[in-house]
C-alpha cells in the first residue's frame, strides 16, 4: 500500500484530489471513522475529528490564522498519542497557510551527533510539557502504549532549559522543514508520533481543513536503537515508581501492559455502537449474537460510570510533579 510505504519511509504522504484513490474531504467530516478505515486499510481504535478554520476571536492555532510553531499532537488514548494525523483540505487560504513538517527521527539523529549531552536527557528526563488539551508528563521521547513517540510543545515553558535547547535545534533545522501547499480535495497523512507539524500564517479567512486524529492497533516503524533506549528508561522508571498510584503511573506512561487483544476488540465494538453503527451489522460482521453486543455495551458503560464516580481526573498535577521530582533525585 503506497500510503503506508510513504509513511514508513518519510513520515508523511500527500494524496492529491486527482488521484484515483482520492477521498472527498466532506467524507472526513460526515463519516470520520469510515474515512480513516478506507484510507489506512485498518479499522481505527479511536478517531477524533476537529474542524481547522479561523473564526472571529479565535485564539488557538486551530481557530485562528496565526502561524503555528512546529509541535506534536500528544493527547492520549489507551496510553498513547494518535498514530496518524489526517488533514483533509476543504479550501485553501487565499495567501499563506502552508503546512510545515519536520522529521523527529532525523532531528534526533542530528542532536545525537551534535550534542550528546542533550540527546540522552531527551529520553531520560521526566518533565511537564504543556499543551492546550492538557499537560503531558514524561520524557520528550518515550514509549507510549508500546509505540515510540516524540513530544514537543509549540511554546517553550518558562524555565524549561531542556525544552529551550531542543527548540534551538528545531529552529536550526529550517532547511529540513518540508512545506506543502494543499488545494481543495487534497489530503495530508502524517505519522503523528514521528513528525513535528506546524503552519504558516495566512490571510483570507476561508481556509478550512478537517483534521482527524486516528489511533490504530498497528504501529509505524521507528528507529530500533531509539526504541530500545526508551524501553530501557521506561523499565527503570517503572521500578522506581512501583509504589506510585495507578493513575500517576498511567499519566507517566508506566501503566501495566496493554489489555488483551480480545478486550480491545470488544471496546472497539462498543465504540462503534455508540457512534451509530447498527448492532445487526456488527453482529453479522463479527459472527456473534446481537444480545451479546448489548451486554458488552452495558458492561462498558457501567465500568465507565463507576470510574467517573470516583477520581474522574486521574492523577492530579501535584502527584505527577512529585513523581517527576523523585525521578530527578536519581
Amino acid at each position: 500500500m503506497r500510503l503506508l510505504d510513504e509513511l514508513s519511509a518519510r513520515g508523511f504522504s500527500v494524496i492529491r484530489s486527482g488521484d484515483a484513490a482520492a477521498l472527498a474531504p466532506e467524507e472526513a467530516e460526515r463519516a470520520p471513522w469510515a474515512f480513516a478505515e478506507r484510507l489506512l486499510g485498518e479499522r481505527p481504535l479511536l478517531v477524533e475529528r476537529q474542524p481547522i478554520k479561523a473564526v472571529p476571536g479565535g485564539r488557538s492555532f486551530a481557530a485562528s490564522s496565526m502561524a503555528a510553531p512546529l509541535h506534536t499532537d500528544s493527547q492520549s488514548f489507551a496510553g498513547a498519542p494518535p498514530a496518524v494525523q489526517i488533514m483533509a483540505c476543504v479550501r485553501p487560504a487565499e495567501r499563506g497557510g502552508g503546512c510545515l513538517l519536520l522529521d523527529g527521527w532525523a532531528l534526533l539523529s542530528t542532536i545525537e551527533r551534535a550534542d550528546p549531552e542533550l540527546f540522552h536527557p531527551l529520553f531520560t528526563v521526566y518533565r511537564r510539557i504543556p499543551f492546550v488539551f492538557g499537560d503531558f508528563f514524561g520524557p520528550t521521547v518515550s514509549l507510549r502504549g508500546g509505540a515510540l513517540s516524540f513530544t514537543h510543545a509549540p511554546v517553550v515553558p518558562p524555565g524549561d532549559v531542556l525544552a529551550a535547547r531542543l527548540a534551538r535545534f528545531v529552529e536550526a533545522s529550517r532547511r529540513e522543514v518540508v512545506e506543502l501547499s494543499l488545494d481543495a480535495g487534497d489530503i495530508l497523512v502524517v505519522d503523528n508520533r514521528r513528525m513535528l507539524h506546524g503552519r504558516r500564517a495566512f490571510e483570507g479567512g476561508a481556509r478550512e481543513f478537517v483534521r482527524l486524529l486516528v489511533w490504530t492497533e498497528a504501529q509505524l516503524p521507528s528507529p530500533p536503537a531509539y526504541r530500545a533506549l526508551a524501553a530501557q528508561v521506561a523499565e527503570a522508571a517503572s521500578r522506581r515508581l512501583a509504589a506510585a498510584p495507578p493513575a500517576t503511573r498511567r499519566r507517566l506512561g508506566l501503566a501495566a501492559a496493554s489489555p488483551p487483544a480480545e478486550a480491545r476488540r470488544r471496546l472497539g465494538l462498543v465504540l462503534e455502537m455508540l457512534r451509530g453503527v447498527p448492532p445487526g451489522v456488527l453482529a453479522a460482521r463479527e459472527r456473534i449474537p446481537e444480545p451479546q453486543l448489548y451486554l458488552l455495551r452495558d458492561a462498558a458503560l457501567a465500568a465507565a460510570e463507576e470510574a467517573l464516580a470516583g477520581d474522574a481526573e486521574g492523577a492530579d498535577d501535584g502527584a505527577l510533579a512529585e513523581a517527576i521530582a523523585r525521578m530527578s533525585r536519581g
